[in-house]
């Protein structure tokens, strides 16, 4: 009743509406009206057969007949009525003098004509016969099958509609970032006890921690709590693993995406991303939004020049930059970004006030190797061999995630292998593949004799004389090709410092020049195998000379600050002859040592050949000049 007082009360406010109003529904009830009595008129001129058949079709329809039944019929003179259907060809309902009605189908007749049919001439019989021969409009279809058909009709637009409308819902909503739910982890079990090494790291996300534990008591002095921490390493130094810890320490929630999250099919689409994370991560306080690759959202360009593309990325950070800025100091929100390229990063991202800290990330120095090694090594069904000392000597400047897959490298191959448990070989040939970019090369099978021996006393010679100047550890050496590399000698400082003196960089000027000078003096001859050792020997002395002030001659002077304009041919030509001097003293060297330790060189030769790799125990006693030669079971157990 409130609303048709509602209604009346608009109409009489609104007198010309009412009046339009009125003025379509008389023109709606004339229209039905005229369309009644037309109908009305059609149906009074039809004959009353052709009322009958059309008013009750199916009362005929139900009663089918052959065709051989309508022939002895029409021979019969027993038709009081025959109705010729236009749809569909041949379809005739017929009525019999004592009532019956029934049906019939003529095959042959197509839209066109009945030609060559029985009811070809039926005309003519009708006229002699005296039934009744009318063309009638039926639809020989039941009352289901018209109302299925006519459902199909009507649905089928629908449906295409529908599923056409659907599909453009769902990729909107995902497009839209709706499926963020699936990203949230609570309280994450990690912990920062479970990260190795990146000790400065956790440090710096100690405070974070304190922030998201005790908001309150920060915000009570003032503190602004941090919005953003920007965690900076190379591949694979463990930068989520660092963000979960942090959640977990928290026992906050924990949401990650990547850059390419952002980016959408529509335009615009992006930007509800943004806010859909954002939103969630509040509703899920305290939250640790972690984005990994966060360069991957670029940088705002400048000006006009960009088109649809650059301005959706320009409104994508723009709309993290408000996000990171609306959040308030008790929202209990970091958002935490990981980048290996620090420089992609908009600058507008970077300064303070979003992402306040700034955690940079290191490979992992030789103790942190060793425990990595021991972590993993204790989730094998290892023989305990190993050691692990060795192997993080060996496996300098690879990152966790190297060393995982170093791992995870040799317990595959000792599966295929057939082995019950991993051995320290398996690991040391992972090592050696993670190292040198391959597995042993095809060119092995292609090295004549001649070649092995030289290549055996090469690396004999970079082994002999590492181990006596003390260069560094002696770990393995193999003549086995791999990757670049037609053999190998694993030399590894004992310590990781920064700092080396003259004495360490020129023993490592004669270790990169012994396995030329090795070959020179037992062939007789050089080869193209030392090209890269002469070229790293030539590096490190320009350097000696150049920049790091071990020259006698340039004194305090580094040529590394000297202006270019001053860079002259003299000074160009002094650089290089220290460094030839330093060289041909390194040179001197290595012939005095490998001439006084003939005998061990050629020992340690021939243990190549037979045995193509050296390790552990057999390699130290030919190091060490031992008497006794080792057997091949311990040059292989090695």
């Amino acid at each position: 009743m409130t609303r048709t007082r509602k209604l009346l009360q608009s109409l009489r406010t609104h007198p010309r509406g009412a009046g339009a109003l009125a003025l379509v529904l008389a023109l709606l009830t004339g229209a039905v009206m005229l369309q009644q009595r037309a109908a009305d008129e059609a149906l009074a001129r039809q004959l009353p057969e052709v009322r009958a058949f059309e008013a009750d079709a199916q009362t005929w329809l139900l009663n089918e007949k052959s065709v051989a039944d309508f022939r002895r019929s029409l021979g019969a003179h027993e038709l009081t009525a025959v109705g010729l259907a236009a749809s569909p060809p041949g379809l005739v309902l017929y009525t019999l003098k004592n009532g019956d009605k029934a049906s019939t189908t003529v095959p042959g007749c197509t839209p066109l004509g009945c030609a060559a049919t029985l009811l070809d001439g039926l005309g003519e019989r009708s006229a002699e016969a005296g039934f009744a021969l009318v063309s009638v409009r039926v639809d020989p279809r039941t009352v289901s099958h018209r109302l299925l058909e006519g459902a199909a009709t009507v649905l089928s637009p629908l449906l295409v509609i529908g599923v056409v409308l659907g599909a453009l819902f769902v990729a909107t909503r995902l497009q839209m970032g709706l499926g963020g739910a699936s990203m949230l982890t609570v309280q994450p079990p990690t912990r920062f006890a479970d990260v190795v090494g990146s000790e400065e790291a956790k440090a710096a996300l100690a405070r974070v921690r304190a922030f998201l534990g005790e908001p309150a008591k920060y915000a009570r002095l003032g503190a602004a709590p941090p919005r953003g921490v920007l965690l900076v390493g190379p591949p694979g130094t463990g930068k989520t693993l660092l963000a979960r810890a942090l959640a977990g320490e928290c026992k906050a929630s924990f949401i990650a995406v990547d850059g390419s999250y952002f980016t959408a099919m529509y335009y615009g689409a992006g930007v509800g991303k943004v806010k859909e994370l954002f939103k969630l991560a509040r509703r899920h306080a305290p939250c640790v939004l972690f984005i990994d690759e966060i360069d991957g959202i670029g940088q705002r360009s400048q000006g006009r020049a960009g088109g649809g593309a650059e301005s959706e990325l320009n409104r994508i950070i723009n709309r993290v930059l408000v996000e990171m800025d609306g959040f308030d100091p008790l929202s209990n929100v970091v958002v935490v970004g990981a980048t290996n390229h620090e420089d992609n990063i908009d600058e507008a991202l970077r300064r303070p006030g979003r992402f306040d800290m700034l955690v940079r990330l290191a490979l992992p120095m030789l103790p942190d190797r060793q425990r990595l090694f021991d972590l993993y090594l204790g989730r094998l069904h290892h023989d305990g061999l190993a050691d692990t000392l060795a192997l993080a000597r060996m496996s300098a400047g690879m990152s966790p995630a190297d060393i995982a897959n170093t791992v995870n490298k040799a317990a595959s191959t000792a599966a295929e292998q057939g082995a019950e448990r991993v051995g320290a070989e398996h690991l040391l040939r992972a090592i050696e593949t993670q190292q040198l970019g391959g597995d042993v090369s095809p060119v092995k099978a292609l090295l004549s004799q001649a070649t092995r021996r030289r290549l055996a006393y090469h690396e004999a010679g970079h082994a002999l004389v590492a181990h006596v100047l003390q260069v560094g550890s002696v770990e393995r050496v193999s003549i086995e090709p791999r990757g670049q590399a037609l053999g190998v000698t694993h030399i590894h400082r004992e310590s990781e410092e920064p700092l080396y003196q003259k004495a360490e960089l020129s023993a490592r000027l004669a270790m990169l020049l012994a396995g030329r000078e090795a070959e020179l003096m037992v062939l007789d001859s050089v080869s193209s195998g030392a090209s890269d050792d002469l070229k790293r020997a030539s590096e490190l002395a320009v350097n000696m000379v150049g920049s790091l002030g071990f020259s006698d001659r340039f004194g305090l002077l580094s040529v590394a600050g000297v202006p270019k304009e001053l860079l002259g041919p003299d000074l160009q030509a002094g650089v290089l002859d220290e460094a030839r001097a330093l060289l041909e003293d390194a040179q001197g060297r290595c012939r005095r040592l490998l001439g006084e330790r003939r005998a061990q060189l050629d020992g340690l030769a021939a243990s190549l050949l037979d045995h193509e790799v050296l390790s552990g125990e057999p390699l130290a006693r030919w190091l060490a000049g031992a008497a006794g030669q080792p057997t091949a079971r311990e040059a292989v157990a090695a």
